[in-house]
């Protein structure tokens, strides 16, 4: 009698892991591990330019850019945002819609990044998951502000602050793309309160927190 109990129970904390928060992050470690290894030859195939976007049509750059990371104290950064800041979105709104937040943020940060080169003619590569992660800042902001504290308790003013310190930093450092930062975090608001409306439609459980 006691082992369907406690199968249960282990079944339940398999359930409670950010498995998608998780995955992400460790494949985001492995890469710039194996980047240590091949030089820059991965960086000058994955990483995004305008250019790439507009001469080449490499398309592909836009996602495989946020899996590469300049330094280790880049990598540290953004996979700390990433999986706890990730965990609390992942486990929200469910693993579907927080795979599509990550992606879809991380597209249009680069895609933003595209169109301030193109506007200011200022023309730069770039990489780093920034895009993605200021989405799930972006996406949480938007929970806090509806779920009023459910959201893992915290304050809407705590995460406004959170977010403007973010941004504060970005803008006086350099070699910082600030655009996908913006990209991001716009999008990721935008597309937070998409899918949640799509999940209250549907009447996911994932929805009613």
């Amino acid at each position: 009698m006691v082992k369907p109990q406690t199968y249960r129970y282990q079944n339940q904390n398999m359930k409670e892991i950010p498995w998608c928060s998780a995955v992400l992050t460790a494949a985001n470690v492995i890469i710039f591990l194996v980047c240590q290894f091949t030089g820059d030859w991965l960086y000058i195939k994955g990483e995004f330019g305008a250019f790439y976007l507009i001469r080449s049509q490499e398309y592909y750059r836009l996602v495989t850019a946020m899996f590469l990371h300049a330094d280790i104290s880049h990598l540290v950064n953004n996979m700390i945002l990433l999986y706890f800041g990730g965990e609390i979105v992942e486990k929200t709104i469910g693993s579907v819609r927080y795979l599509v937040l990550f992606f879809v943020s991380g597209i249009c940060g680069n895609l933003l990044t595209a169109i301030y080169e193109v506007s200011t003619g200022m023309y730069f590569n770039s990489i780093g998951a920034s895009g993605a992660v200021f989405g799930l800042i972006g996406g949480l902001l938007y929970l806090v502000i509806t779920r009023k504290g459910y959201a893992a308790q915290i304050s809407v003013r705590r995460m406004i602050l959170m977010i403007a310190l973010s941004l504060y930093s970005g803008f006086q450092s350099v070699r910082v793309n600030n655009a996908a930062h913006l990209g991001g975090l716009l999008s990721g608001f935008l597309i937070t309160f998409i899918l949640c409306h799509i999940g209250k439609n549907v009447g996911e459980n994932h929805y009613h927190v």
